[in-house]
């Protein structure tokens, strides 16, 4: 009896012993026959409640780095367990999402956190029982994991937050995700709303005015249907005033909403003549069907792009209650969103009422983005009234960095479509709003605004030495070696496609290939398409980020 106490005794320290993160419960009883029971559970259940990703410490990042080693991977040990997430924490996350069929991001972030949660705490009960003689138990058979599942499929359509995540009816929401392409449709609970995609990552929305309480937002486009997220309204007291019946709406339906979150900041410019452009600078406007409301004349269906411009031309003849000529004189200019919430009022002076029409901007073609050091390529298109000179000039907004700022005026005359041509290069990174101004003999003009991405410095340098592998199938992860390299915010360009916002890991960068590419995805604004499918053949791969572009090398595609 003594022998078999002792042998029991050292099989109960034997176990104790287990990996961190594995508790085993053990009963003994003894009597004829004898018999043994006991249970484990895999893993630990410490509560990680933040993302983690490199650099990182505090005992969350322990408790990550211990449920890691349960996890009994190849090359893991209790030596990881330091409070400070590195690279043997990152591979072993990236492992975990790959056994998971999560997207191997080496980050811990909501959905690796769920999984781990839902993995965590199971309890697999044993309860042998034994003939006469007693048999002492023997360590618990881990579960096999796969060690390299099937990568989950890329550039799929998905969201992964709303600013803000509560709102008021006609108040502006952006979603932040991937996969967006230039046109999507935005669903509000069960309602399709208009919307407008700024590239693959931001896209705007106006909350509808009849809807409320927590409503469940995606997006859905070429790609497929998002994730959804939730969105909670919180009332605004609109007031329906026209052809609302049990809780329908319709057509003409009208609703007067007062939430605070339509407002006017100021006018650009704040005084001009009759035809000059005025754009309204403020925050609520809706994608489409705002009203601009000047004086005692409305301007119908104008848009915005990004939820805080509307522009208008300043009209000749006020019009909407009644119709009278515009005279000299200050105007009080608002704006009524597609919810029917009205904005705040400032004044917009009338300077001169011109013998002609004043010319107009119809159109600016040129980047967006450029790299420092490169010269870009403008073409103004006008429209000219009247045989009358009109000059056009061109402001470049980068005063202030000891660069020349503006271009030599252009001159053109006669009416009807002319166009002329500027060219200018940035020499240091940052974003820059370029400035077209067109103007006749009479003082009258119009103003046209884009804004322009500059990337790097003309003396740095970023690089692609080479890729690993240089051909595989759809979801095959690729290593980009180079120099340059930003550490959080690189461009990988795939095709036409290709992924924004990917770390790098000294001089390397991991990329997988997808299964769908758009400029969406690379480009932020409108002029995108829709995704198109990725097909055996070849591509080019090269990087941009704030250093500038690297040169480029090609992947193959195979079936």
């Amino acid at each position: 009896m003594y022998y078999m106490n002792k042998v029991i005794t050292a099989g109960i320290i034997a176990l104790s012993l287990l990996t961190t993160g594995v508790a085993s419960a053990q009963s003994y009883s003894y009597g004829s026959p004898y018999s043994y029971s006991q249970t484990y559970s895999y893993g630990t259940c410490n509560q990680i409640s933040r993302d983690l990703s490199r650099g990182m410490r505090g005992s969350d990042v322990s408790a990550l780095q211990s449920f890691l080693v349960a996890q009994n991977y190849s090359g893991s040990g209790s030596w990881m367990v330091t409070g400070f997430f590195g690279t043997a924490t990152a591979v072993a996350v990236q492992n975990f999402q790959r056994s998971h069929n999560l997207p191997v991001s080496g980050i811990a972030d909501s959905w690796t956190r769920a999984a781990i949660m839902s993995s965590c705490g199971n309890t697999y009960p044993t309860t042998p029982t034994y003939p006469s003689y007693p048999t002492y138990p023997t360590y618990p058979t881990y579960p096999t994991y796969p060690t390299y599942p099937t990568y989950p499929t890329q550039n799929v359509v998905s969201i992964t937050s709303l600013t803000p995540n509560t709102a008021t009816s006609g108040s502006v929401v952006t979603i932040y995700g991937s996969g967006f392409d230039q046109t999507n449709t935005v669903y509000v609970g069960s309602t399709a709303v208009p919307s407008t995609s700024y590239g693959g990552t931001t896209i705007t929305f106006t909350v509808p005015a009849f809807l409320s309480g927590t409503q469940q937002v995606y997006v859905a486009n070429t790609r497929g249907t998002s994730n959804s997220l939730p969105l909670t309204i919180s009332s605004n007291n609109c007031a329906y005033t026209s052809n609302y019946y049990g809780g329908n709406c319709y057509n003409p339906c009208t609703y007067n909403c007062n939430t605070g979150a339509l407002s006017v900041s100021y006018l650009n410019p704040s005084s001009g003549a009759v035809g000059s452009n005025v754009t309204i600078i403020g925050s609520g406007f809706s994608a489409t069907g705002n009203t601009v409301h000047f004086g005692q004349g409305i301007i119908a269906g104008a848009i915005s792009s990004d939820g805080n411009s509307v522009s208008f031309t300043v009209p000749t003849t006020l019009t909407g209650y009644g119709s009278q000529q515009t005279q000299l004189g200050t105007y009080p200019v608002s704006v009524t969103n597609s919810s029917g919430a009205s904005s705040n009022s400032v004044q917009y002076t009338v300077t001169s009422l011109g013998t002609t029409n004043a010319p107009v901007i119809t159109s600016v073609n040129g980047p967006s983005n450029l790299q420092a050091g490169v010269s870009g390529t403008w073409t103004v298109n006008v429209t000219t009234y009247g045989n009358q000179n009109t000059l056009v000039n061109a402001a470049w907004g980068d005063t202030g960095n000891g660069y020349v700022n503006a271009a030599a005026p252009q001159n053109l005359y006669g009416s009807g479509a002319q166009t002329v041509t500027f060219t200018h290069a940035y020499v240091t990174q940052g974003t820059y709003t370029a400035t077209f101004t067109v103007s006749n003999n009479n003082g009258q003009s119009n103003v046209y605004t884009m804004t322009v991405y500059v990337s790097g410095n003309a003396n740095n340098q970023v690089t692609l030495s080479y890729l690993s592998p240089t051909s595989g199938r759809i979801g095959t992860q690729v290593m980009l070696s180079g120099t340059g390299f930003a550490q959080n915010d690189n461009t990988v360009h795939f095709g036409t496609g290709g992924t924004m916002h990917v770390p790098s890991y000294g001089n390397t960068i991991y990329f997988t290939i997808p299964s769908y590419i758009s400029v969406c995805d690379v480009t932020p604004g409108t002029n995108c398409f829709a995704a198109q499918a990725v097909t055996p053949g070849t591509y080019q791969i090269y990087i941009t980020n704030s250093n500038g572009q690297t040169n480029q090398l090609t992947f193959t595609v195979t079936q």
